[in-house]
């Protein structure tokens, strides 16, 4: 059902050739005019309907791109945000989420808004790394000691609270040395197999001796002499080691069960056994590298594998997405106003399915409709900048004919496909 206040201008609406499976070009819409307006014009298709809302919107001026900047002051501000906040969580999903990108400047003010809005309890904070200590803006701080500004926020808000996300975990900052052994005579099927019965719930005695006997034929080498004995030339010992994290272990302390049950089954070894597997009362099995010292009262004994855990949890500090070298992202170039693709598609894919309606009410270049394409998410764009057509619509037109291989492209295997339908807010129905 579409609203009459808003009208179809095919002349800009755009599809593949070849639609992709994951789109219809029925569903993907840009919509050009004043976003209080366009909010209002949504509700009866819309309401409780929008998956994720993610919105960078301006700090402390008026949203006109056809008119100078107007510094609205912390009250005009306000003003102007919450009618279009509150339009937002209508059309939010009762488990969906809403995300606002904001600076220092704004933080505060918006921050009691959408606590007024969702309740302070329904709220949670991200911290997201936007600069580095680089450049012009160095000069400044050195000269008068200030500190530079690195860092944005983005408040996320839902209205039974924020939950239910599935974030990607990210590649530690650098190897954990800890991790020097290196494991021979196993085959990285092996490896998976074993990992395999370790999660499985339900498994059975038969899962375990398969365990025992995977890990029996483990044959430990430190790490360096492996390396110089096995790395071809043309290879880093860096890149090495993540090349074969899956063999690669540590040894560490277990807890006193798992030692007396190790203690047990040592005994009755072979001696050419590396490991064993000791399963607890509680039904964790452990891998045990077999010549730990039962005379210590805490050995280093239980094994860890490298690659289980070289990636950590981003939690509410996001310090690991590119922010520099971004200008060549989508084929447009728009000056501080971009933000990566790296940072929607972890807001996407963190809060969303194939499928789900994605919002931006300030389209700007058109990044969250990008992503959110790459992604196979339906999505909603309002713009009412001259951008909306100099950048936003080239940019998705790119997505669409898989010409765009920038930003996300490659991680998501983007080859193009659907398509989106252009719409203009009825002139007379526009208001601020």
């Amino acid at each position: 059902m579409l609203t009459p206040a808003l009208q179809e201008d095919p002349h800009y609406s755009y599809s593949s050739a070849q639609p992709s499976l994951q789109h219809e070009s029925a569903h993907n819409r840009v919509i050009f005019g004043d976003n209080l307006a366009v909010l209002h014009a949504l509700l009866p298709e819309f309401t409780e309907r929008v998956k994720c809302v993610y919105i960078d919107p301006p700090y402390t001026t008026t949203y006109s791109w056809t008119e100078p900047a107007t510094d609205l002051g912390p009250t005009g501000w306000l003003d102007f945000m919450r009618p279009r906040l509150s339009l937002l969580r209508a059309l939010l999903r009762d488990d969906g989420l809403l995300a606002v990108q904001i600076d220092d400047n704004e933080f505060a003010r918006l921050y009691l808004l959408l606590a007024e809005l969702f309740e302070e309890r329904n709220l949670k904070v991200v911290c997201v790394k936007m600069a580095e200590p680089t450049g012009l803006k160095m000069a400044s701080v050195l000269k008068y000691g200030g500190l530079p500004k690195l860092k944005e926020y983005i408040i996320l808000a839902g209205k039974s609270g924020v939950r239910g996300l599935h974030l990607e975990r990210v590649r530690k900052g650098g190897w954990d040395r800890e991790y020097n052994l290196f494991v021979g005579q196993v085959s990285y099927g092996e490896v998976r197999r074993l990992k395999a019965i370790i999660a499985k719930p339900d498994r059975s005695p038969a899962d375990v001796e398969q365990a025992d006997a995977i890990c029996a034929r483990f044959r430990f080498e430190p790490m360096h002499s492996a390396y110089r004995r096995s790395a071809p030339s043309r290879i880093g010992q860096e890149d090495w080691r993540y090349r074969n994290a899956w063999r690669i272990v540590r040894t560490c302390a277990t807890s006193p069960t798992a030692k007396r049950l190790a203690d047990a089954r040592r005994t009755n070894l072979d001696a050419a056994c590396g490991a064993f597997t000791v399963e607890t009362p509680q039904r964790k099995l452990y891998l045990i590298k077999a010549d730990y010292n039962p005379a210590s009262a805490q050995p280093r004994m239980r094994l860890l594998f490298a690659d289980d855990y070289l990636s950590v949890h981003p939690g509410d500090f996001w310090s690991d997405i590119k922010t520099t070298g971004l200008g060549d992202e989508g084929g447009v170039d728009f000056l501080n106003g971009k933000k990566p693709e790296a940072l929607l598609r972890r807001i996407i894919g963190m809060a969303t399915s194939p499928g789900d309606w994605v919002l931006d009410a300030f389209g700007g270049s058109g990044t969250t409709g990008a992503v959110a394409h790459k992604m196979g998410r339906r999505w909603l764009l309002i713009e009412n900048g001259p951008q909306c057509h100099s950048h936003l619509l080239p940019r998705l037109r790119r997505v669409i004919d898989g010409t765009d291989q920038t930003g996300v492209s490659k991680a998501v295997r983007w080859r193009g496909g659907g398509g989106f339908r252009y719409f203009r807010l009825n002139p007379d129905l526009e208001h601020d």
